[in-house]
């Protein structure tokens, strides 16, 4: 429901995101499958439908124009710049939960956990 309410879910969320850091230069597709762990053939789909949806286009990479990078479009920037500051807030209710040692152990675990991923 809260990624819904702005035509998102999840994995397009992970997607948009991972392109929004990158600023213009945008990444090339195997560098987005690989942050986010999903298969060639997955990545391959997903972009796909992200460009069918005018959120992301395929550039020629100008260093080897084998690859391409995938960047963002105006409207995913400007949906992504709408959708941030309601899911950090959203965010920042769940984790009000925890407390400060809670939330000390949580940053504990996902930093060993992403050594983890790191060593795959």
């Amino acid at each position: 429901m809260h990624f819904s309410r702005f035509g998102l879910s999840w994995v397009k969320f992970n997607a948009l995101i991972h392109l929004y850091m990158t600023g213009d230069r945008g990444l090339i597709q195997s560098e987005l499958g690989n942050k986010m762990l999903v298969s060639r053939a997955n990545i391959t789909g997903l972009i796909g439908r992200l460009e069918k949806e005018d959120l992301v286009v395929r550039k020629n990479d100008p260093s080897d124009k084998r690859v391409f990078r995938v960047c963002l479009t105006n409207k995913a920037c400007a949906l992504i710049q709408s959708f941030l500051p309601v899911h950090n807030s959203y965010m920042q209710k769940i984790m009000s939960t925890l407390d400060i040692h809670e939330k000390e152990v949580l940053i504990s675990l996902v930093r060993k956990l992403n050594k983890g991923l790191n060593l795959i």
